[in-house]
């Protein structure tokens, strides 16, 4: 299946992927990119003004790392074509070799080829198939596609205000 790039997106889709989503709140970003053939950031993008999404600026990928083990607990949500995985942990341990950015505790271990993040998203939505908010934070390649997701996880589905409170001020920071 070819794939949109992100920017053009015609006026019809857009407002075609937004009316799919008043309908369903708790639809999966995934699931609508791949229906409409556009990379998910697409979708992501024009829900800004719908709910409470903000892109952060350019060049926060370190700041914004560096701030996320304050949210303690968070599932982290890495996918290809063909699989997900999801792993829950908290965010720390970092270095940097060669290209990676490391990410090394004892419940996450992952390596981020970080020049090729591209955007950041603060996404506060429903989860899938209910009507209970999430709030993550989500980084995109190049291509628009999810390099991973990383959500409020500490005592989910009733995450504390204080985490939640966290996650603003951090949006707020760096939008």
């Amino acid at each position: 299946m070819d794939i949109m790039p992100t920017r053009s997106l015609s006026p019809d889709l857009a407002e075609t992927i937004r009316e799919e989503f008043r309908l369903d709140r708790s639809r999966m970003t995934m699931m609508a990119a791949r229906k409409h053939a556009v990379p998910e950031r697409a979708v992501v993008e024009v829900l800004v003004g719908e709910w409470p999404i903000v892109r952060l600026r350019d060049g926060v990928f370190r700041e914004l790392m560096d701030a996320l083990p304050e949210l303690g607990p968070m599932r982290v949500f890495v996918r290809s074509r063909a699989a997900i995985i999801e792993s829950v942990g908290t965010f720390g341990g970092f270095s940097q070799t060669g290209p990676f950015f490391n990410v090394q505790t004892d419940t996450l271990d992952m390596h981020i080829l970080h020049a090729e993040i591209d955007s950041i998203f603060s996404v506060e939505k429903w989860g899938h198939d209910t009507e209970i908010a999430t709030h993550s934070f989500q980084f995109f390649d190049r291509s628009g596609d999810p390099a991973f997701k990383a959500f409020l996880w500490e005592s989910f589905p009733q995450v504390p205000a204080r985490r939640v409170a966290s996650f603003r001020a951090l949006t707020r920071r760096f939008s």
